[in-house]
């Protein structure tokens, strides 16, 4: 009569131990993540999409499943796992109620609340589900032990630990299954298979050699091993990456709509300190994703950088932003917030003194030719919980990782923004290339440090209306940009253009000397005064005149005027020109002469600001498909596009550590076999260029403009 009841009050006591430290512990990651700032970012407008984007990426794995193999496995164990829960609760109510037995009862089965043939429907499904995520999670640990699946590599035993408690969950399911068939076998004198529970009959044959007794001391064992590997497992979830479990929900939902790839505004005005350098100053959905992530390493495979042998790792980033909250400085800011995580007011001015025990950012030496310092792929070795000022500056923003997570985090590009932040604005550490772009676009306006005079000499011989002295409303204005304005190179570009333009008859005009740059370089390396100095005083310009449209053939001055500027105040209708050109071909606006046909081919680099930043994919294919070309696609293309290495103000700055981007993406246009690299931004052209000739192929390749591309086909008459 004792071991029905203790077996209850067992079940009971490991049930509440499981269960509350798992939601003790994700209370506590909760309030961890409280701690970030608030600041102005709108995270819950339009409900409706952010609810759809949670049913597509978790319901549907829309993101997982671009990588059809893995998809389909870890489709297998939500759904899987969803389903055989219904059985684990059974289980587990089966030895809660278990001292009915005591009183002459019988414990809890669905067989009391399910009709006859739906529960023989449940049966099979848990037959049959437990042993499809059976083979399925050695396939995993298969495809892990193999090496061969790149981004899974080096392996990590926290996801070896949970497909370990997985196998161990549904052998000892199908212990106890096969152990209770073989029971009922006997007891009804009939050893055919249970057509409802498939592969526990086959188990059961194969323990028909033990007797009785051993049977159902098997089938006791086997029970309290499958509640103990399905509470234990409970209780690990938050100490292992599965806690991504609970926190991906909310993170995808939360997604970012606005100011992507972006760090907290700042009130010049009004703070004191800029930039971030202690976790608890990274934003709270930036905390939010390093919970949420999930380690399954798709974005260190797409990473420019880490592709290219740099030390950055998105991956690593996320996972050592959370080791810093966690371990290192979690327990001491939490002493100057309130339960919640948030800010106590009596305790701002204590808090803003806090020095960490760890520092977010790491500064240490590291002996890149050592082993034990620097692993194959540039990965720091000693550096953990921090993130090392080499990753900070490896970073060219091109959001690549952010376009492949499957749980929609996206704030790495930003938090490494925000870290640079602080280096330049409050330490002046930073490499020393970048002196001179921060002193151009301060002085000169671009970050070349060109005359201002010399603006216009593009433009020489042209005719090209200047807005002030053209007295009216135009409908595009043309915002020629630094480099188009002042790169030789990137000068040929703005010719073309303006010749079809004319040619079109399109109704346009510039700044002329008045423009200046963006501040696009100055923004994305860190120095956000400098961004903000030059938006002001061109949305101050911008301001005198009338305009519908603005031009441009540079995908950063699109994302900054466009995107960036609305934040104070700048709200316009920006056009990449190659949706111009697009629009203007469509309408046969522009005179073309395609007698002579195309030989050669023509691959397309999308500019990760054209493309990730602004979704723009299209209208430069639909360009080079009518001026005639034959395009190829090069294996990265699209959303999966590679970097040119020019973003992030990378363009500036020396490549010292790994081999260069420029020319790992180089070769994969030369891959395609195209004569023609097509390009439809200035910082590209010059990359691309720049990796002809480190591949001694430039007398045998051109890199061109889309412009250009359109520009040669004009007729001689127009």
């Amino acid at each position: 009569m004792i071991l029905p009841v203790l077996q209850s009050v067992l079940t009971l006591a490991l049930v509440v131990a499981a269960f509350g430290f798992m939601f003790w512990r994700l209370w506590h990651f909760g309030v961890l993540v409280n701690t970030g700032t608030r600041g102005d970012e709108d995270l819950t407008s339009r409900p409706g999409e952010r609810v759809g984007k949670v049913v597509s990426h978790v319901l549907g794995h829309k993101k997982v499943l671009e990588e059809p193999v893995s998809g389909l496995l870890h489709l297998t164990f939500l759904y899987g796992f969803l389903t055989l829960c219904i059985g684990h609760l059974e289980i587990v109510l089966e030895g809660l109620t278990a001292f009915r037995r005591a009183f002459g009862g019988q414990p809890f089965s669905y067989e009391w609340i399910l009709p006859e043939g739906v529960h023989a429907v449940y049966r099979l499904s848990q037959d049959l589900l437990a042993a499809l995520v059976l083979v399925t999670a050695s396939i995993a640990l298969l495809r892990r032990w193999s090496g061969r699946v790149g981004r899974l590599m080096p392996r990590s035993q926290d996801a070896e630990n949970i497909l370990w408690f997985i196998v161990a969950l549904y052998v000892t399911f199908f212990l106890l299954m096969g152990s209770t068939v073989l029971l009922q076998q006997r007891a009804i004198g009939d050893p055919s298979p249970f057509p409802y529970q498939p592969v526990s009959s086959i188990v059961a044959a194969g323990l028909a050699g033990l007797g009785t007794p051993a049977v159902e001391r098997l089938q006791g064992i086997s029970w309290w091993g499958h509640v103990l590997v399905f509470l234990g497992f409970g209780a690990y979830i938050p100490l292992s990456k599965h806690m991504h479990l609970v926190f991906a929900t909310p993170n995808i939902y939360f997604f970012r709509r606005k100011r992507f790839g972006l760090p907290p505004s700042i009130d010049f005005e009004s703070s004191e300190k800029f930039g971030i350098d202690q976790v608890q100053e990274l934003p709270w959905k930036s905390l939010l994703d390093t919970f949420a992530c999930t380690e399954c390493g798709r974005c260190n495979s797409v990473c420019p950088a880490h592709v290219t042998g740099k030390p950055l790792m998105p991956m690593k980033v996320l996972h050592d932003v959370k080791l810093n909250l966690r371990f290192e400085n979690g327990a001491d800011i939490l002493k100057f917030r309130d339960p919640r995580g948030r800010p106590v007011k009596e305790k701002a001015e204590a808090e803003a003194a806090y020095e960490p025990r760890t520092p977010l950012i790491s500064k240490a030496a590291v002996a890149r030719d050592q082993p034990g310092d620097v692993r194959e792929d540039g990965r720091y070795l000693k550096v953990n919980a921090q993130v090392h000022v080499d990753e900070i500056w490896s970073c060219t923003t091109c959001a690549a990782c952010a376009e492949v997570c499957p749980v929609l985090i996206d704030s790495v590009p930003g938090d490494l923004i925000g870290l640079r932040q602080s280096l330049v604005m409050m330490e002046s550490e930073f490499p020393q290339e970048a002196t001179s772009a921060f002193k151009g676009m301060e002085v000169q306006g671009n970050p070349w440090g060109v005359g201002m005079d010399s603006r216009t000499e593009w433009a020489a011989d042209l005719d090209v209306p200047i807005l002030a002295e053209l007295g009216r409303e135009v409908e595009y204005l043309f915002w020629v940009g630094c480099a188009g304005a002042t790169d030789p190179r990137a000068r040929k570009t703005q010719q073309a253009l303006v010749r079809i333009l004319k040619a079109a008859k399109v109704d346009f005009a510039i700044l002329g000397r008045e423009e200046k740059c963006t501040g696009d370089p100055a923004r994305r390396m860190g120095n956000e005064y400098l961004f903000t100095e030059l938006a002001t005083g061109n949305i101050e310009t911008l301001g005198k005149y009338k305009f519908q449209k603005i031009l441009v053939t540079c995908p950063h001055c699109l994302n900054s005027l466009g995107s960036d500027y609305r934040a104070l105040g700048g709200e316009y209708t920006v056009v990449h020109h190659s949706a111009l050109l697009a629009e203007l071909l469509a309408e046969g606006r522009v005179p073309l002469d395609l007698a002579g046909g195309v030989d050669e081919l023509v691959t397309f680099h999308d500019p990760c600001y054209l493309g990730r930043y602004s979704k723009q994919y299209e209208p430069p294919r639909r360009v080079l498909s009518r001026v005639g070309v034959k395009a190829v696609e090069m294996a990265n293309s699209r959303e999966k596009g590679f970097c040119c290495g020019a973003g992030g103000g990378r363009v500036f700055l020396e490549e010292t550590m790994g081999t260069r981007v420029n020319v790992a993406r180089t070769e994969q246009a030369l891959a395609t076999g195209a004569r023609t690299v097509a390009v439809g931004c200035p910082f590209c052209m010059t990359m691309i260029t720049d990796g002809t000739k480190a591949k001694n192929v430039e007398e045998s390749v051109t890199v061109k403009d889309l412009a250009e591309l359109v520009a040669e086909r004009l007729r001689t008459d127009a």
